[in-house]
C-alpha cells in the first residue's frame, strides 16, 4: 500500500500553546488602528480600550458566539493537560491519499488518545438545529482522517496505537432525537452545554488530573495494557476483609483513581469531585508539596473495581507471615477502577505537580466492596474529622448503589440520580433549580436535593421496597423496565407534568418568581404538593382504569394526567395574591397536606369520581359555611361570661380597679390587658374589655369557688376541674378555627355544639 507524507504543522506541544492560551481564553478579540478610523469602526461594533489621543489605537470586540464557544472548549483541553494540541483555529486534516483537508476546530493529544473536536454554537439556548449533515460527513471521513493522523506520528517513529475519539460540542443547541440516534451510530460523543460547563469545571479545579475523569468518560472500561507494571504489596485481612498495601507514584494512581461517576447520559453532569475536595485545600497542599517535599504517613484508601474477576497476586516464595503475605499485584490497566474512599486532596493536589512522577503514597486498597460497605466505611473514615452533610450522602447515594444487589439501596440510587437529572436535562423545567451541594440558594436555585429526594421517596412513584428480605422492587407508577429505563421514563413524565403547568402564562410568571414573594410553585414545599397531586391522579386512574399506570407510554400518560390537572392550573393561574400568599405560609407537614388537599379538591369539584383518600375529611373539615353562625354564638357566649364574671368579682372584692381587678384577676391577665389597652390609647379605665375567652377560663379557674356551680356543664359536680371545664377547652378551639379562616370550617357537630352551650349558660344565667 502506497505511504503518502503528511504534514500537520499546525499540532505542537502544549508548552508551546500558552500564548495561545492566554488568546483564546480572552471573552474579546483585539485590534489596532489609526486614530482617524475610530469611528468607523466603533459603528461596526468595535469599542476603545485606553486612550484615544494616541495616533494608533487599541480597539476591542466580544467574540461572536461560535468563535467565543470555540475557544473555550479548546481551554478546556489545554487545561486538562494535553500534550500535544493545534495551534491556530484553521487547523485541518488532509484525506489520506487526497489533496483535500477537513477542518477540525480542536485537536487533542494525550499519551494514548487523541480527540477530534467539532464545536457548534447558537445565539439563544434551546435552538433545535439538526446537524445530520456534520454527523453523516464525519462518518464517512474519518477512516481517511485518523490514518493520516497516524502516518503523521509513524514518520516521528511514534508507533503508538493511539485511541480517537470524535466529539460534537453544543452550546445553545437542542440536538434532536434523530441527529443523537446517527451521532450514536457513528461513534461521535455528544457534548451538549452541562457537559461543557461540567468538565470547565472540573479542569479549573484539578487541571491536568480531570484529563482522566474525562477519558474515562470517553471511554468507559477501556484497558490500557501499557499503563501499570505490577506494584510489591502486602496482603492482609481487616475486619474480615481482605485488603492489600503498597506505595505507588500519584502520576500512575491519577489515572485509575476517582471519586465520581459522571452518569450514563449526556445530561448527567455531577459536581461530586468539587464537593469531596475543595480547592483551597488542595492548593494548600500542593504549595507544601512544592516547598517543603510534603510527607504524608496516611494511607490512601480505595476500592479496586474487577467486576469480581479479582485482583491478581503473586505470592513471593516464603514471603508468608502470620497474617500477611508479601507478593507482587497487579493493578487493573483500565480507567477509572479506583474509587477513593480517603485521601482525595493528598492525591489530587498531586497534579500538575513534577513529584506526581517521582513521589510515593501509601495505599490500602480492598476490592470489590459492596456498596454499602463503601459508604459506611467513607463515613466512618470522615465522620472523624468532619459530620458528613446528609445531602452529600444523598447526592452520593447513585454512585455507590446503582449496581447494589440490594433492591432497597438501587431505589434510593435511582431516586438520587433522578433528582439530579431534573436539575441538568434540557428538557426539565426543574433544570439549574435545585441547590447543589455547597452552593448557595438564589431566587431560582431555592429547592433542596434532600426535599425532594425525600418526597419521591415516600410518595413511592418509583416504587418501594416490601420488607428487608424482598428480592426487588415493587415498582410504582414511574418504574419501567429497570433503572435505566425507569430514570428516563421518570425524567419524560415528570418534565412534562410540570410543562403543563407553565403552558399557563400567570402561573409561568410565579415560576419565575421563584423562592421570591408571588411564587409558589418553584418553591420546596409547592413541589412537594404538586407532586402529591401527581401521585393522587396516578392512583386514580390506576383505580378508574382498573390498569397499572406504569405499563403507559409517556404520551398517552401526559394526556391522561391533563384531563385532571387542567382545574388545577385553571386555579392557580387565577388565583390573588393573597390565595398564593396563603399557599407559601403553609410550612411543615401539615401545611403542605393542607395545600395538596385544597388543589386535590379543586379537581374534585370538577370530576366528583376523583376522591383520593383523606380527601373527603378535609372537605368536611375546611367547608367554612358554617363559620359565621358559629363565630355569632361564640361571640355572644364570650360577652355573657365576660359580664357574668366582672358582676360576681365586684360582688365579692368591691367595686374599683384596687379591689376587683386586682384581687380577682392575676398578674400575667392584668399585665397583658393593661398593655392592650394602652396600645389603643386607653390608660385609665377598660382594661377588662381586653380579657378574652381564653383568659376569661383562667379566671374561672382561680375563682372556682364563685363559679363552679354555673360552669360545671355537661359534666358530675364530683368530676376534676378539667373535666368540669372540659366543655370550655373545646369552644375555645372552635372560637379558634373561626377567628382564622384558613385554620379550616366549622363542622355541622361543632356548631351545635356550640349552639347548645350559648342556650345553657343563657339559661343558667336568667335564673341568677
Amino acid at each position: 500500500m502506497e505511504e503518502y507524507e503528511i504534514h500537520l504543522d499546525d499540532i505542537v506541544s502544549r508548552d508551546n500553546l500558552k500564548k495561545n492560551y492566554r488568546t483564546r481564553n480572552q471573552r474579546y478579540v483585539y485590534k489596532r488602528v489609526n486614530s482617524t478610523e475610530i469611528q468607523n469602526e466603533i459603528e461596526n461594533g468595535w469599542e476603545v480600550t485606553g486612550s484615544r489621543k494616541r495616533k494608533v489605537v487599541r480597539l476591542r470586540k466580544r467574540k461572536d458566539v461560535g468563535l467565543d464557544f470555540q475557544d473555550s472548549v479548546w481551554c478546556i483541553f489545554y487545561k486538562m493537560g494535553f500534550s500535544e494540541m493545534n495551534k491556530s483555529r484553521e487547523f485541518a486534516i488532509p484525506r489520506y491519499g487526497l489533496e483535500i483537508e477537513k477542518n477540525i476546530d480542536i485537536f487533542a493529544k494525550d499519551e494514548n488518545f487523541i480527540c477530534l473536536v467539532e464545536c457548534k454554537a447558537a445565539e439563544s439556548p434551546h435552538t433545535k438545529k439538526s446537524l445530520g449533515v456534520s454527523i453523516d460527513q464525519y462518518a464517512n471521513l474519518h477512516k481517511e482522517l485518523e490514518q493520516s493522523v497516524r502516518a503523521y506520528y509513524k514518520s516521528k517513529r511514534d508507533d503508538t496505537k493511539y485511541r480517537f475519539r470524535w466529539l460534537l460540542a453544543l452550546k445553545n443547541i437542542d440536538l434532536n432525537e434523530n441527529d443523537y440516534i446517527r451521532a450514536k451510530t457513528a461513534n461521535i460523543m455528544v457534548v451538549d452545554d452541562g457537559l461543557i460547563q461540567y468538565y470547565d469545571d472540573l479542569s479549573r479545579h484539578f487541571g491536568s488530573a480531570s484529563r482522566y475523569q474525562f477519558l474515562s468518560d470517553l471511554y468507559p472500561g477501556m484497558i490500557v495494557p501499557e499503563m501499570f507494571e505490577p506494584v510489591p504489596a502486602i496482603k492482609g485481612k481487616m475486619g474480615g476483609v481482605v485488603f492489600y498495601s503498597f506505595v505507588i507514584e500519584p502520576e500512575k494512581l491519577l489515572k485509575i483513581a476517582y471519586i465520581s461517576h459522571r452518569g450514563k447520559t449526556n445530561e448527567e453532569s455531577k459536581k461530586t469531585y468539587q464537593r469531596m475536595a475543595t480547592k483551597k485545600r488542595l492548593n494548600t497542599i500542593a504549595k507544601y508539596i512544592s516547598e517543603r517535599q510534603g510527607i504524608f504517613p496516611t494511607s490512601i484508601v480505595l476500592n479496586i473495581e474487577t467486576d469480581n474477576k479479582g485482583l491478581v497476586f503473586d505470592q513471593a516464595k516464603e514471603m508468608a507471615g502470620k497474617n500477611a503475605v508479601l507478593g507482587t499485584l497487579h493493578l487493573p490497566n483500565k480507567l477509572k477502577t479506583a474509587w477513593l474512599i480517603d485521601g482525595q486532596h493528598r492525591l489530587f493536589a498531586y497534579s500538575g505537580l513534577n513529584e506526581a512522577a517521582t513521589a510515593t503514597l501509601p495505599v490500602i486498597a480492598f476490592e470489590d466492596l459492596d456498596a454499602s460497605t463503601q459508604q459506611q466505611l467513607f463515613i466512618d473514615i470522615n465522620g472523624e474529622q468532619v459530620r458528613v452533610p446528609k445531602n452529600l450522602l444523598v447526592d452520593l447515594y447513585d454512585d455507590l448503589h446503582w449496581n447494589s444487589e440490594r433492591p432497597k439501596d438501587r431505589i434510593l440510587a435511582l431516586i438520587s440520580k433522578f433528582v439530579k437529572n431534573l436539575n441538568e436535562s434540557s428538557k426539565s423545567p426543574l433544570r439549574d433549580r435545585i441547590i447543589k451541594i455547597g452552593g448557595r440558594k438564589t431566587r431560582n436555585r431555592n429547592l433542596t436535593l434532600t426535599t425532594l429526594n425525600e418526597e419521591i421517596r415516600r410518595s413511592q412513584l418509583f416504587g418501594y421496597v416490601h420488607s428487608v428480605k424482598a428480592k426487588d422492587i415493587t415498582p410504582g407508577p414511574l418504574y419501567k423496565l429497570d433503572l435505566d429505563s425507569s430514570l428516563q421514563h421518570g425524567l419524560d413524565v415528570i418534565s412534562g407534568y410540570y410543562s403543563l403547568y407553565l403552558e399557563n402564562e400567570n402561573i409561568k410568571a410565579q415560576w419565575e418568581k421563584g423562592s421570591d414573594e408571588g411564587g409558589y410553585i418553584c418553591t420546596n414545599q409547592g413541589i412537594i404538593a404538586t407532586l402529591r397531586v401527581l401521585k393522587a391522579i396516578f392512583d386514580h386512574l390506576e383505580q378508574k382504569d382498573q390498569t397499572k399506570v406504569r405499563n403507559r407510554n409517556a404520551t398517552k400518560l401526559m394526556g391522561d394526567i391533563k384531563k385532571y390537572l387542567s382545574p388545577v392550573i385553571e386555579y392557580l393561574g387565577t388565583a390573588t395574591p393573597q390565595v398564593i400568599k396563603e399557599f407559601r405560609q403553609r410550612y411543615a407537614q401539615a401545611g403542605v397536606q393542607s395545600s395538596t388537599y385544597t388543589l386535590l379538591k379543586v379537581i374534585n369539584e370538577k370530576y366528583p369520581g376523583f376522591e383520593p383518600s383523606g380527601l373527603k375529611d378535609f372537605i368536611l373539615k375546611t367547608d367554612t359555611t358554617n363559620n359565621q353562625e358559629a363565630y355569632q354564638n361564640l361571640s355572644e357566649i364570650e360577652k355573657l361570661i365576660h359580664k357574668h364574671i366582672i358582676t360576681e368579682l365586684k360582688k365579692k372584692f368591691g367595686e374599683g380597679y384596687s379591689n376587683w381587678w386586682h384581687k380577682g384577676i392575676k398578674d400575667s391577665i392584668r399585665n397583658k390587658a393593661v398593655l392592650l389597652a394602652n396600645n389603643e390609647g386607653h390608660y385609665d379605665t377598660g382594661f377588662e374589655n381586653y380579657m378574652y375567652l381564653i383568659d376569661l377560663k383562667d379566671v374561672i379557674e382561680d375563682n372556682w369557688d364563685i363559679f363552679s356551680e354555673i360552669y360545671t356543664i355537661e359534666a358530675k359536680a364530683n368530676d376534676s376541674k378539667a373535666k368540669r371545664l372540659r366543655w370550655y377547652t373545646e369552644i375555645n378551639k372552635i372560637r379558634n378555627i373561626v377567628a382564622h379562616p384558613p385554620s379550616g370550617g366549622v363542622s355541622d357537630e361543632q356548631l351545635e355544639f356550640v349552639i347548645r352551650i350559648k342556650r345553657e349558660i343563657t339559661e343558667r344565667l336568667s335564673k341568677k
